[in-house]
């Protein structure tokens, strides 16, 4: 039952992965909007993040930037959470995952609410923060 969950959950990514890759959020509708960025016109710290996978999909890390920079350490986040696993058994290592330390999510939460509040200053440079296009 696990390993169907696990297949199901590949099936969809990939099946999101292509049609993210095909169509552009910011020119398709059909893609879901920000919610908060509609009710308070402000940016949430994922406002952004559609159109860097998309960016991120055609390998243009620029696009990625501008759209949503926090997008980029998440992303590092998820592949060193597995990369991780795979490194330890394939080297024979008991090397802890700094995922798991008990200060890790405070300090991620940190990251988040600060990005969060940067990114809605009407000061240069944290004005380069919001996404180019609204959510």
């Amino acid at each position: 039952m696990k390993k169907f969950f696990h297949y199901g959950l590949l099936i969809g990514i990939s099946g999101l992965a292509v049609l993210f890759f095909i169509l552009d959020p910011s020119e398709y509708n059909i893609f879901p909007r920000c919610i908060f960025h509609l009710l308070t016109s402000y940016y949430c710290p994922g406002c952004g993040s559609q159109r860097a996978i998309h960016s991120l999909l055609h390998l243009d890390l620029y696009g990625v930037i501008e759209n949503n920079i926090l997008f980029i350490p998440a992303v590092l986040i998820i592949l060193y959470h597995y990369i991780h696993k795979i490194l330890n058994r394939i080297l024979n290592l008991k090397l802890p995952n700094i995922l798991y330390l008990k200060n890790t999510p405070w300090i991620i939460l940190v990251i988040i609410v600060i990005f969060w509040i940067l990114r809605n200053l009407p000061i240069y440079p944290f004005d380069l923060l919001a996404p180019s296009f609204s959510t």
